[in-house]
């Protein structure tokens, strides 16, 4: 072919293919799919099946029929596993697992010292019902729901009542809310309990992700387009651990999930608004109102006053701005707006938008008169001052909610661009899990259905769906055993990792229905079973060369604490945690450089305006203010996720920025100080008994005689050298502490072993 045909043709090839593929009418519905054999064998779209738990040769081993499983498994291999992690290791281990926080001395002695054979049982008991527990595994599921109190993108807009929804999960879970239910309310409360407002604010599940709300020229359609995409992606890998996202553009180049059943499963949110619908009584409304009416009162005057000095400063710069108009731009403003043509009136409102003036050209023009600057920086600060007593306004549910306004009519999108429709669809889930099921599994009037959203959560929670269950227990295995039994939690998909432990997976998915959806028994199992008590400290050189991934479970994974859980670790050993629960998020003091990367369009006092009380700053990580594009540093550097996606499993890296964080960073320095005037109250000034409990309150056991010994002869070090530089002038960081008798040298010695204490390896990861 010469080069001008082949030039031709393949200029023409859309148009061919355009041609073969004409643009159906709206009328025109998508015919139902079918699925070859091989496609509906998949192991995830089968209905999981129960088997009994196996025989295994090591009766002694067995606790509960976990084991029976994994226990089968490694005798197959001829492997031996791991022996029973000593008692300090356990109570540190199940208690960081359940609820996030090290154990204290008080409670790791009274284990220790507890001889009944329940023991252990006892302690798994006490902690799955503390208050704690919910507030824990809270953050492993706003991962999934990509939880934050701002909307992300350039602006990144607050969202004042997002912690309502934060606040609904640590209370469903500490209340052991049934999974079904759990699930229900957060995809259709509003549906399932019309008037409810816990049940409109559990919606917000669908509203935790990133939003554009300031698009500039960006049209609806597609933002709305936007929105579908980023729920229905959620729903589909939370839910259904399938990556439904690739089939939005083109059929799925692996799982049988073609463009249909992409924008089928889209289609129940259709009709669907995100919206802040206000849940406030009459009285909070108007007490609000009254609230405000007084501020504004009292800011009015100090707004008249910034006025009128900008007013001289916005004068020039509109002169300024009017000279660089064109001729024909200067003409046109003089014509009354009435009396413009349609060209006119564009050429009008780009004449108008060149003469628009921003805060920062009114700052900048002002500073350069001293006098008018400071009583601009005053006025500012005034106003600032008489805002910050306005009390929040009336409560409103960041949910999601249907509106009469949409039809609920869906189109499969073509490439997925909203201007290219292709045929009809109605609400329907993925056609190959529906293949496995009875023929009752989803029922034509389901499809129209005016709650679409509670049929789809009807199905997801049928006894006998595919993958729900599934799906949450092997969430629950992965965060206590360190590896799923499926190692990509969000892919049950060809392109996902098979499970380890089908029959185990399938044990638990029907044992979860067993227990009427309840998680908490499922956990209770987990973390009773011999499995999960084995030390993690067990070196076999020939099984890790043939299961280098621990795949079998042959032995415990040591596993290093999340961000969060490093974070409230070392406000617990310090004393300073504050237990109080719920409420707005927190805003802990930030770095100078971090703060600097706040971008606004309006000019405030403060970009970052901390929340007042101390005692605030050492809540849990779990209620701390998450905006989008501010990270905290040490999260970023222990890996917390970005909100930005789902994340099912966290990334662990090991950087140099880790130990810089623990080490040098302001917050570290400072629970450094808080935790050596915790050892001087607590036991006294002789360095021994220091040494002692700093070893009980950090690593919740003693130290040995070798480890007594180097950290004495590191405080004497120490605080020689420390004296030395004191009588050389230099200043020494020490805890400020009106209980401290020791000399300066002395306490600032004691900060730096704190320091190392909480930098210890063993502190950082959990046996």
């Amino acid at each position: 072919m010469t080069r001008a045909l082949w030039f031709l043709a393949v200029m023409c090839l859309p148009v061919l293919v355009f041609a073969a593929n004409p643009k159906p009418s709206d009328d025109a519905v998508a015919p139902p799919e079918t699925f070859s054999a091989d496609q509906r064998a998949h192991w995830s779209y089968q209905v999981p099946k129960r088997s009994e738990p196996p025989e295994v040769k090591d009766q002694t081993w067995i606790k509960n029929p976990i084991d029976r499983f994994i226990l089968a498994g490694i005798e197959d291999m001829d492997f031996v596993h791991a022996p029973e992690a000593d008692r300090v290791a356990l109570i540190r281990r199940v208690t960081f697992d359940l609820i996030g926080l090290p154990p204290t001395p008080t409670e790791v002695d009274a284990f220790l010292n507890d001889d009944q054979p329940n023991a252990y049982e006892r302690l798994v008991d006490r902690l799955l019902s503390s208050p704690q527990y919910g507030e824990r595994w809270a953050q492993h599921w706003l991962d999934l729901a990509h939880y934050a109190d701002s909307n992300g993108f350039e602006l990144d807009v607050e969202r004042p009542d997002a912690w309502r929804y934060r606040d609904w999960v640590v209370k469903a879970l500490n209340d052991d809310l049934p999974y079904d239910r759990f699930l229900t309310l957060q995809l259709a409360g509003d549906e399932l309990e019309p008037g409810n407002p816990d049940a409109l604010i559990a919606t917000g599940f669908n509203r935790c992700g990133p939003r554009e709300l300031v698009g500039g020229n960006i049209d609806p359609a597609v933002k709305r387009q936007s929105e579908l995409t980023e729920v229905t992606g959620t729903v589909g890998s939370v839910f259904l651990g399938m990556t439904l996202v690739c089939a939005r553009c083109h059929d799925h180049k692996f799982d049988p999930v073609p463009t249909t059943d992409y924008y089928r499963l889209q289609s129940f949110f259709a009709k669907s608004e995100l919206i802040d619908q206000p849940i406030a009584t009459k009285a909070e409304t108007e007490a609000f109102a009254a609230a405000k009416k007084a501020v504004d009162a009292k800011i009015a005057p100090l707004r008249q006053a910034m006025a009128a000095l900008e007013a001289p400063y916005r004068t020039t710069l509109r002169d300024q701005k009017q000279t660089m108009l064109t001729e024909a731009e200067q003409a046109v403003l003089t014509i009354p707006e009435k009396d413009r043509t349609p060209v006119q009136k564009k050429l009008a409102a780009g004449a108008n938008k060149a003469l628009q003036i921003t805060w920062e050209e009114v700052a900048k023009a002002v500073s350069s008169h001293p006098e008018d600057h400071t009583e601009r920086e005053r006025l500012k600060q005034a106003i600032h001052d008489v805002q910050v007593t306005l009390p929040p306004p009336p409560p409103k549910a960041m949910a999601l909610i249907d509106q009469a306004s949409y039809t609920g009519e869906t189109f499969v999108l073509r490439r997925g661009e909203v201007t290219n429709r292709g045929v009809r669809v109605a609400p329907r889930p993925p056609g190959v899990l529906l293949a496995s099921q009875g023929s009752d599994a989803f029922s034509a009037e389901a499809e129209v259905d005016p709650n679409r959203r509670l049929a789809l959560a009807r199905w997801l929670t049928r006894a006998d769906n595919p993958v729900t269950a599934r799906v949450i227990v092997n969430r629950l295995w992965m965060h206590h055993i360190g590896r799923g039994i499926v190692a990509t939690p969000n892919d049950f998909g060809i392109r996902g990792e098979d499970p380890s432990h089908p029959e185990l997976l399938d044990w638990l998915a029907t044992e979860l229905l067993a227990q009427g959806w309840r998680l908490k028994p499922i956990h209770r199992l987990i973390v009773t079973s011999a499995t999960y008590r084995q030390a993690s400290r067990f070196s076999m050189p020939t099984q890790t060369e043939d299961d280098p991934d621990n795949s079998l479970v042959w032995k415990m994974n040591r596993r290093r604490l999340e961000a969060e859980s490093l974070r409230d670790a070392m406000l617990a050993v310090t004393g300073e945690l504050n237990p109080k629960m719920g409420g707005p998020g927190v805003l802990v003091p930030i770095e100078k450089e971090v703060e600097a990367l706040i971008f606004t369009e309006a000019e405030v006092v403060d970009l970052w305006p901390e929340t007042p009380d101390p005692a605030e700053h050492a809540r849990r990580s779990l209620y701390l203010f998450r905006k989008r594009n501010v990270r905290y540093p040490m999260f970023d550097a222990f890996d917390a996720p970005d909100t930005q996606t789902a994340c099912a499993r966290r990334a662990v890296s090991t950087h140099a920025l880790q130990p810089l964080v623990l080490l040098n960073s302001a917050f570290a320095i400072d629970r450094a100080k808080a935790l050596a005037g915790r050892l001087i109250r607590e036991a006294g000034d002789d360095p021994r008994d220091q040494v002692l409990h700093a070893y009980r309150i950090v690593l919740a056991r003693p130290p040995s005689p070798e480890e007594s010994l180097r950290a004495l002869a590191f405080l004497s070090a120490q605080s020689t050298l420390l004296h030395d530089l004191a009588q050389d002038g230099q200043p020494l960081a020490q805890p400020v502490d009106a209980t401290v008798k020791s000399n300066a040298a002395r306490a600032a010695a004691l900060v730096d072993f704190a320091l190392a204490m909480m930098n210890r390896n063993e502190f950082v990861y959990v046996p």
